[in-house]
């Protein structure tokens, strides 16, 4: 009876050890699967938060399109799954210095001392009174054109744009500099490394990964069209977007975007156009901007027709650095230019 019971514990001690021991060997399976699916796991969650902030992306420039162009208090209210993403502002990131001549019979330069002052010099001394409008308040001169440069000093506030408008004495409009700083919206999200970030700037899209630099998806939009008569015509939208308080994190996060008035900053004729843009998110957006706008006229450039080219090119030097302008091979160019601004809120 004893040697049967000794063989009954032996057995019970073996079963046990055992057990014991497939249980160890699942769980080292378990953790090498566990290792092994890891970084697909990780990637398969980068690239559903990826997804989520690309259409969050895509939704609310679908509102900046359709309140853009409304008139003042005007909006529409959205709301948008932020369980994974946030959105921050991006504020003043964006300047745009626009200038041309209004008619063949006048040249006026512009260069700008400060927020407050500038200095301006018109070849053919026909300008006779100036206009400066800020986003709140407008003076006016009357001023004695020479040979040499004379300096302005206006004293408003124009952090977030510019307009100087020059005549001559018959009251024609000859000229119109223009400085915009726009802003606009961030959207992150974090992922494995880092967070991912998608910047919507004036209808540009730039992104950035934590081990990427920012790339340009969208470039504001320079659109050229031949018109029936064979001259020219540039469109240009500006948007600014001002992101007032948090929006917060959750399920179904409202928001409402409301338009503060469009500007029609130019329509017409134009002669000696020049325009500069400089973003500050960071040195490498400029020259990619550029790249896009003149990838046309390097072609031309490189296959030596130039002289047929009509496009957008560089204002004076081959890099862009002192501005854009069109060359119409003597055509007409007409200009067509509106700033749509715009205010989101929680």
């Amino acid at each position: 009876m004893r040697r049967q019971s000794t063989a009954k514990n032996d057995d019970a001690v073996s079963e046990i050890l055992g057990v014991i021991m497939m249980l160890a060997m699942v769980i080292t399976i378990m953790g090498g699967v566990w290792v092994f699916l890891n970084p697909y796991l990780v990637a398969f969650n980068d690239n559903t938060n990826w997804n989520s902030a690309s259409n969050i992306a895509d939704r609310v420039e679908d509102r900046f399109d359709v309140v853009g162009d409304s008139p003042n208090g005007t909006g529409t209210r959205q709301a948008l799954s932020l369980k994974s993403s946030s959105i921050n502002p991006a504020n003043l990131v964006e300047e745009w210095t626009i200038a041309s001549d209004l008619t063949p019979l006048e040249v006026v330069n512009v260069i700008e001392l400060n927020s407050t002052s500038f200095e301006f010099l018109a070849l053919n001394e026909t300008v006779t009174s100036i206009s400066v409008h800020t986003s709140t308040e407008q003076t006016s001169f009357t001023v004695t054109s020479s040979y040499d440069w004379s300096k302005i000093d206006h004293n408003l506030d124009s952090e977030s744009y510019l307009i100087i408008d020059f005549y001559n004495a018959a009251g024609e409009h000859v000229h119109r500099w223009s400085r915009f700083v726009l802003s606009g919206i961030s959207i992150s999200t974090a992922i494995d490394g880092g967070m991912n970030q998608i910047a919507l700037i004036n209808d540009a899209r730039i992104t950035k990964d934590p081990s990427t630099p920012w790339t340009i998806e969208e470039a504001p939009r320079l659109r050229l069209d031949t018109l029936v008569d064979g001259s020219t015509r540039l469109s240009l939208v500006l948007t600014d977007v001002q992101l007032v308080g948090a929006l917060g994190n959750g399920q179904n996060v409202g928001f409402k975007v409301e338009s503060v008035g469009p500007i029609q900053l130019f329509t017409g004729e134009s002669y000696n156009l020049n325009i500069k843009v400089k973003n500050t998110l960071h040195a490498v957006i400029d020259p990619q901007y550029h790249d896009v706008w003149l990838n046309d006229y390097t072609i031309n450039r490189a296959a030596g027709t130039l002289g047929e080219f009509v496009g957008i090119t560089p204002y004076q030097r081959a890099s862009g650095s002192d501005g854009l302008t069109v060359e119409t091979q003597g055509q007409a160019l007409s200009l067509e230019i509106d700033v749509r601004r715009l205010v989101v809120n929680a």
